[in-house]
């Protein structure tokens, strides 16, 4: 499903101009629902269950306490419905410019304060979105279907109970046995369903409370970026139209600044409407003719218009396929798909066809002005892009001639209103370039000229040194050799001192180049030439340092000639500063000791302040201490008592338990004894029919016999003497029996109303001690709820004293830094000799050693603080830990009774 963070899933109140924070949880004591408008669905319940303080001790209530108002929220379908189901009153709005301008200027006050994620942020929320809407839709689905399977499980088990109920009345019952089978099958499968629901109900829950979060975030993220990117509200125009008698009022401040939409922005005055380009004139005389002949009020006949109509259509299709190629030749890339315009179907057209192509050229028209414009501002980008590489190229042009020494004015600054006068920097910089290489090639060809005649003086030299004597050759380079060698066995000799001086480091790296030559070497031309070849590159070697040597020792005493003339005049210029600085002197000593005088009592004050200050935090501090220490004692004693009280009622409970187990055995012992008595009732009555059966047939047979007596053997007076007496001793004794199954009877009835007796003062009793233990529970969650109440107060103060004692330390950081500050200051009352004289060194170590040791003592605070807090935490861990471990666990009962 695709999401772009403005969901409007769950809606909000309708006058809620920023989204509602998801703190609408329900109190952990309470077991009553605190949502704001309905039973609140976003009760989280590991929120505080896995927290150490709720983690044992505190009482949270089964799912079936807001099962019941989540019903109503899960079956409500409004909820789902989006925001667009409700009317906007776009129209009302717009008409109304006050209620707008409050609307956003409240929804911009409300968004100053949202974060604006980044684009991985959102796409990671908008995953997670989609996620969760995904797992919803199953979840509530299962949630329905299971609920629908509990609600039929606890009908099922209600009739079971009711047909139970009925067998037990009934006199002839013989399936009880059966019966309970049931209702023991039927409450387990009312407890499967009621658990699933429990923990589908828990995970929807969770999964609500993430989506909602999300939703927030995206909301809060898109209401950051419309509140950056804000333009503010558009000047209201003026109506020409004169307003309607007895309405007309002057404008507010307010209407006159409106927000106007898409919907309701009508045309400035000043915009031109592009549609009359296509609008032929042709037809002007013939409107002026029909406005000034009243024949304009005239319909014209049915042909007419129809063919009028269809050769408006045929040109406005025209126009708008002329309009197609045009958007497709400015930008063929983008526009390649544009779409077609509607083509004519029939000969005939009505009106809609035409409003079809004049939408289309509206349209046209639309995209055109849009690529107008981002075609003016990629031409405006393109402009300033070259105006900025112009300015670069004249930042670099005047660099070049302010190096060369040529006197230029700085380029001309960005403006961004053309690159006209960028370019006339440009040319101006180029003719002063150009004039420079002018008289720089001058120079180098005066150069050159010169070059040449020292050039041919050097050959008038060589030919006049070629003219001596060849005579004198040999013995010259004879003695030259001599000469040579002689100083190359000095040079070894050197070379060997300095090798021996240098023995550590005796490598052949040590040695020149030119030390690898032959001593005995004889004398030839060749190894003259080469000998003479090496010492003269070596002189012109020597030579070219020396008069690198030479030109820098030059340009030393220059530097060092004009630095002299220069600090000549800066100490000309530095003496008549200090004589202006001396006099300045005496003036700021006044304003700076009067300065002084005004922070000392600045000073002095300030401290008196914070000492006030620091006091009365230091009394409330230890006024909070006492009241801690009386809270905590409070508390113990409180929670000693509960601790007895808790004791006591567990072992009420347990009696009570004991007892309520003690009356289940008696009732099922008269349930059995009932069982067995209505068995040997329904055996009996059995007899007691059989027996009747019997006495019938009896009758019968002596009727008919007394009937066959009678006709064989004469009257009755005469039978009776022989067969009477057998038959009326057993008439005796059928009656005799017949009265013992009677008063057995009575006797197993009796009986069985005592059964009942007995088992109706066990529901009785069952009940009684029901209610005493739904007492003894709503007395433990008082006294749980006392508990927490009292940790929470607890946590309040000892924060409070936390934030004093944090108050505390940085008053005191504040004036030990105050203290530092002045400590090298002099007071007006010394003099200025006793002022210069102390050491500035020794008070600037003094600072640093002060301010150092009072970081050192700040930190050493602080990290006993830190440890006091954590082993203060671990030792409450312990005795909650404690607490939990010796709290009576509940039993089997009361977990029922609390199901």
């Amino acid at each position: 499903m695709a999401s772009n963070g403005l969901r409007t899933r769950y809606p909000y109140g309708a006058d809620a101009l920023s989204p509602r924070p998801l703190y609408d949880l329900p109190s952990p004591t309470s077991v009553y629902p605190s949502g704001v408008s309905n039973a609140s669905p976003s009760f989280y319940p590991i929120a505080f269950q896995n927290t150490p303080r709720f983690g044992g001790s505190a009482f949270i209530p089964s799912m079936d306490v807001f099962l019941d108002g989540r019903e109503a929220s899960t079956s409500d379908k409004h909820l789902e419905s989006p925001r667009t189901s409700r009317a906007r009153r776009v129209e009302l709005l717009n008409n109304d410019p006050v209620a707008m301008h409050l609307l956003i200027e409240t929804a911009i006050g409300d968004s100053q304060n949202f974060d604006v994620l980044s684009v991985e942020e959102v796409e990671a929320l908008k995953q997670d979105q989609r996620t969760l809407d995904s797992r919803l839709g199953p979840l509530r689905k299962r949630l329905e279907s299971e609920t629908k399977i509990r609600d039929a499980a606890r009908s099922l088990n209600r009739l079971s109970a009711l047909t139970d109920k009925g067998h037990r009345r009934g006199m002839s019952s013989r399936g009880s046995s059966g019966t309970k089978d049931t209702l023991a099958r039927s409450e387990e499968e009312l407890a499967s369903s009621n658990q699933k629901v429990d923990e589908l109900t828990r995970n929807l829950v969770e999964m609500e409370a993430r989506m909602r979060l999300i939703d927030q975030q995206l909301l809060m993220h898109t209401a950051a970026v419309l509140q950056m990117t804000h333009q503010g509200p558009t000047r209201k125009k003026r109506s020409s139209q004169p307003a309607q008698p007895g309405v007309q009022r002057p404008d507010s401040p307010v209407s006159l600044d409106t927000y106007e939409t898409g919907q309701n922005r009508s045309k400035r005055d000043d915009e031109f409407d592009e549609r009359s380009y296509y609008r032929s004139p042709e037809n002007l005389d013939s409107l002026m003719d029909a406005l000034q002949n009243g024949t304009h009020l005239h319909t014209p006949s049915g042909e007419q218009h129809s063919g009028s109509l269809d050769a408006t259509a045929r040109r406005v299709e025209e126009l708008s396929s002329r309009m197609r190629n045009l958007l497709l030749q400015t930008n063929p890339e983008r526009n390649r798909e544009y779409l077609a315009p509607p083509q004519l179907i029939s000969a005939t057209q009505d009106s809609s066809t035409v409003d079809q192509q004049l939408d289309y050229m509206d349209r046209c028209l639309h995209d055109m002005s849009a690529e107008l414009e981002e075609s003016q501002d990629s031409s405006d980008q393109s402009l300033r892009m070259v105006e900025g590489r112009l300015d670069g190229v004249n930042n670099q042009l005047y660099t070049m001639l302010q190096r060369s020494g040529e006197k230029a004015l700085p380029p001309p600054p960005v403006t961004g209103d053309g690159v006209q006068e960028q370019v006339n920097y440009v040319e101006d910089a180029l003719y002063n370039i150009e004039r420079l290489h002018s008289s720089m090639s001058e120079h180098i060809e005066e150069l050159q000229s010169q070059r040449q005649s020292m050039s041919s003086q050097i050959e008038e030299l060589r030919s006049s040194a070629s003219k001596n004597q060849d005579n004198q050759y040999e013995t010259t380079l004879l003695g030259l050799w001599s000469i040579i060698q002689a100083g190359e066995e000095d040079a070894r000799q050197r070379k060997r001192q300095r090798r021996e001086m240098l023995a550590d480091d005796s490598d052949a790296e040590e040695l020149s180049p030119d030390e690898d030559y032959d001593t005995d070497e004889p004398f030839s031309l060749s190894a003259f030439s080469s000998k003479v070849q090496m010492l003269y590159s070596r002189a012109s070697s020597l030579k070219e340092k020396q008069a690198i040597l030479v030109r820098q020792i030059k340009q030393q005493r220059e530097l060092n000639s004009r630095s002299d003339a220069q600090k000549e005049e800066q100490f000309e210029q530095l003496r008549e500063q200090a004589l202006s600085a001396k006099s300045a002197k005496v003036s700021m000593e006044k304003e700076l000791d009067r300065a002084i005088e005004q922070l000392r009592q600045f000073d002095q004050d300030k401290i008196e302040s914070d000492s006030r200050a620091l006091r009365e935090a230091e009394e409330r501090i230890h006024s909070l201490e006492s009241q801690l220490r009386e809270v905590q004692d409070d508390a113990r004693v409180e929670a000693a008592t509960i601790q007895a009280e808790l004791s006591e009622a567990s072992d009420k409970i347990e009696k009570m338990t004991e007892a309520l187990q003690m009356s289940a055995v008696e009732k099922e012992a008269a349930e059995q004894r009932n069982l067995e008595a209505t068995n040997l009732l329904d055996a009996k009555e059995a007899e007691l029919r059989a027996l009747e059966s019997e006495v019938v047939r009896l009758t019968t047979e002596v009727t008919l016999a007394k009937a066959e007596l009678d006709g064989a053997y004469g009257t009755r007076a005469e039978r009776a003497a022989e067969s009477g007496a057998p038959i009326k001793r057993q008439l005796e004794e059928l009656a005799e029996s017949n009265a013992e199954l009677l008063t057995e009877i009575e006797s197993l009835r009796q009986a069985r109303e005592a059964a009942v007796r007995s088992e109706a003062d066990a529901r009785d009793m069952e009940k009684n001690l029901k209610q005493e233990l739904l007492g003894m529970t709503s007395e433990y969650e008082a006294l749980t709820r006392d508990l927490i109440q009292n940790e929470k107060d607890r946590d309040v103060l000892e924060a409070a004293i936390d934030r004093l004692r944090d108050e505390k330390e940085g008053l005191e950081l504040e004036l030990s830094d105050e203290r530092v500050k002045w400590l090298g200051i002099r007071s007006p009352g010394v003099p200025n000799g006793a002022a210069v004289s102390t050491d500035p060194t020794s008070i600037r170590m003094l600072r640093e050693d002060f301010r150092k040791m009072m970081r050192e003592r700040t930190a050493e605070g602080l990290r006993a603080l830190r440890n006091e807090q954590e082993e203060r935490r671990k030792l409450e861990a312990l005795v909650r830990s404690l607490r939990r471990e010796a709290a009576p666990p509940k039993s089997s009962l009361s977990k029922q009774m609390t199901a």
